[in-house]
């Protein structure tokens, strides 16, 4: 999650304070008009993680593009397969298309573009999203499952980025990590050459209302804009911060959020 600074990355973290919500961001969203499924946004500086701009924001886009085009017809999110193919930042393409739109499930492709150092616009993040009807509560005894592990509320915990420095050789944390409260519930924090990889946070969106969510923002919208926030547990291991970036990643999700 380290990198070389910028001189622009610096300018970002010095000038904006304080951060810009999740729901400010979306709020420069709009349909382009040329086709349907077709939007634009800008993402802002404080959005970086290095070079590009942070993974689940990145998802949360192509999500809120696939959202927009399904209209009133979408059943709930239940899954997202997100790739980062590129990096991404500044103004940004969504496009949305339906794979298939059935009365249980439907299929969309969601891509971020973003404009590439030749000038012209390429595919940065290509999301495929399942929305799906609720199913028949399902027979599995929860009480059979692996009970969740016992942890210290929020109130009892430091956050997971204290004690770094804001500016130094190393962007670390990244600057996308000022618009999210990370709290150290268990395990310790990157770099600190822990002997285990366990590592467990609690995290929510600074800004957000008092059950977690972002006032003006879908629920599964800001769900998806946490999922990429937290460090590899390996991370833990490391005695030093070092570059980790995500490739792909998938998420299910068995219950609707509110």
């Amino acid at each position: 999650m380290a990198v070389a600074m910028t001189a622009a990355a610096a300018a970002a973290r010095a000038v904006i304070s304080p951060a810009a919500p999740l729901a400010r961001l979306l709020a420069s969203f709009e349909s382009r008009g040329c086709s349907s499924g077709s939007y634009r946004a800008t993402i802002d500086p404080s959005w970086m993680q290095g070079q590009t701009t942070y993974g689940g924001l990145s998802a949360a886009l192509c999500l809120e593009g696939a959202r927009r085009l399904m209209s009133d017809d979408a059943h709930p999110l239940r899954s997202a397969t997100v790739c980062f193919v590129g990096a991404a930042g500044g103004p940004v393409d969504i496009e949305a298309s339906v794979l298939r739109r059935g009365k249980a499930t439907s299929f969309v492709n969601s891509a971020l573009m973003s404009k590439t150092k030749a000038g012209d616009m390429a595919c940065a993040t290509s999301c495929t999203f399942l929305f799906g009807a609720a199913r028949p509560k399902s027979s599995i005894d929860a009480r059979l499952l692996p009970p969740l592990p016992s942890l210290p509320g929020p109130s009892e915990c430091e956050p997971i980025f204290h004690g770094f420095p804001p500016l130094g050789e190393a962007l670390y944390p990244p600057l996308f990590t000022q618009h999210f409260e990370a709290l150290l519930a268990a395990g310790a924090p990157p770099a600190a050459g822990a002997a285990d990889a366990d590592l467990r946070i609690w995290v929510r969106h600074k800004g957000g209302d008092d059950s977690g969510g972002v006032p003006n923002v879908a629920a599964e919208v800001a769900l998806l804009a946490l999922a990429d926030m937290a460090p590899p547990a390996a991370c833990s291991l490391f005695a030093a911060e070092a570059p980790v970036s995500s490739a792909t990643w998938h998420i299910n999700v068995l219950d609707a959020p509110d």
